[in-house]
């Protein structure tokens, strides 16, 4: 086995050295780093480089730790339409120091019902004073610019604590929790101090680790597109851009369209939620092309000027969505779920990336210098999930919630005496380093 050591310079001393390997090698097949580390810099693999596992990065290269990001496609590029972050994620990036206006965002300000067989506005809520409530703007960003700046702010020599390292083509195939150690398809083994396993819905290192999964395809099914602008200005719609809004139409029942400016006002991305007994496709995955023609098709009796933006629709996905029951677990000796592989949740609350935030800051904020003093990884993987757990598994519900009835949407309706509906201050307003500071005595944060 050949180890090798890599000097991330300016970072500030710990007590002991870390070891990483320069997989780069083509003859390296392992890595290594003590199994049961006292001090800092941890060895911290990251299963994963989507806007979670970065996201994980990020956190954690902040306290020092050494981090090595393994993607297992070629590019790690993320595919999709927008994400809206609030409050309870935005934060966290600001803290991070993640360039928000290089990811081009779009200030939300209001949501917005429209009739959907006239188009009409029936209903709307402006979001008033929300940065002076909760912090910081409601955004709207195109996935591809987050998961660029993401990744940008993770691998950057500027910034807290050695910059990350991002291998590709490294698919984990084998894990064990107990050493820490992940084989992956290519051949390499690592051992390392701790495993995130950020790697998706269809998570692998789950499946490694345990955990049994029980998901239901859900009654819908979903296209996710975009407009460009100047097919907006071509069709007289730029003010669904200009309004800065989360548009809906319909969303009392299976279909329901849900629309947002995002690119710095590029773009309309839209998620068009349909019966999945319309769907006369077997393939499944995030990715699946479409045509303007089956969009429009799906769509029959929404109102025209829809059906005029459809026709223009551009990067058209199928997406299958199912209903993931919440897991037992999320860790086992070294290893950890985040994101998806932790929290799969339908999108109706706009909580999915979000959530995946708050993995990431419970990481960071758990495996600080002071709490590895005092605690062992696994000690701490088990505070991260009785933290993180309870919060998502109720943001699944409230979501599966969501997608037959938009009442249930966070911050939308008045109706808040329904039986666990979240308010906006629930969700939105949660400070997490208070969360924490109230269970548990022993822990540092700040």
């Amino acid at each position: 086995m050949q180890q090798l050591s890599i000097n991330h310079g300016g970072v500030r001393s710990f007590n002991r050295p870390s070891l990483n390997i320069d997989t780069t090698t083509e003859d390296s097949k392992s890595q290594s780093a003590s199994s049961t580390p006292d001090t800092m810099p941890l060895n911290v693999a990251v299963l994963g480089s989507g806007l979670g596992g970065l996201a994980a990065a990020i956190s954690l290269r902040r306290q020092g730790h050494q981090v090595t990001l393994y993607e297992r496609y070629d590019f790690a590029g993320e595919v999709g339409s927008n994400i809206s972050c609030a409050s309870n994620g935005t934060r966290f990036l600001e803290k991070w120091g993640v360039d928000i206006q290089r990811a081009r965002p779009v200030i939300l300000t209001d949501m917005v019902w429209h009739d959907w067989a006239k188009g009409d506005i029936t209903s709307q809520y402006p979001f008033g004073d929300y940065k002076g409530k909760f912090g910081t703007h409601y955004y709207s960003f195109h996935r591809p610019d987050i998961h660029s700046e993401l990744k940008r702010t993770a691998t950057n020599s500027e910034g807290e604590g050695p910059p990350a390292k991002l291998l590709l083509n490294h698919k984990a195939i084998r894990v064990d929790a107990e050493k820490g150690w992940v084989k992956f398809e290519n051949g390499l083994e690592i051992t390392a101090d701790l495993v995130v396993a950020a790697d998706g819905i269809r998570s692998n290192t789950r499946a490694e680790i345990g955990v049994e999964t029980h998901a239901t395809p859900s009654s819908s099914c979903c296209y996710r597109c975009i407009v460009p602008y100047e097919k907006l200005e071509k069709l007289g719609l730029t003010e669904y851009v200009t309004r800065n809004a989360i548009e809906y139409w319909g969303g009392m029942g299976i279909e329901k369209i849900v629309m947002s400016p995002a690119g710095g006002g590029s773009m309309i991305c839209c998620y068009c939620f349909y019966p999945a007994s319309l769907n006369d496709t077997r393939d499944d995955g995030w990715n699946l092309s479409a045509t303007p023609e089956q969009l429009v098709e799906t769509f029959k009796t929404i109102e025209p000027n829809m059906k005029r933006l459809f026709a223009e629709a551009e990067d058209i996905k199928m997406w299958r969505l199912y209903d993931h029951k919440p897991y037992e677990y999320w860790v086992k000796g070294k290893v950890a779920l985040a994101g998806d592989a932790a929290h799969p949740m339908m999108p109706d609350q706009s909580q999915g990336a979000v959530s995946a935030f708050e993995d990431a800051a419970a990481l960071g904020l758990l495996f600080s210098e002071s709490n590895l003093r005092k605690k062992s990884v696994e000690q701490l993987l088990k505070q991260y999930e009785s933290l993180r757990k309870p919060r998502a598994t109720m943001l699944q519900a409230a979501s599966l919630r969501a997608r037959l009835d938009l009442t249930e949407r966070i911050g939308w309706s008045s109706v808040d005496t329904k039986p666990g509906k979240l308010t906006i201050e629930d969700v939105v307003g949660y400070k997490m380093e208070k969360d924490i500071a109230s269970r548990w005595d022993d822990i540092t944060v700040g």
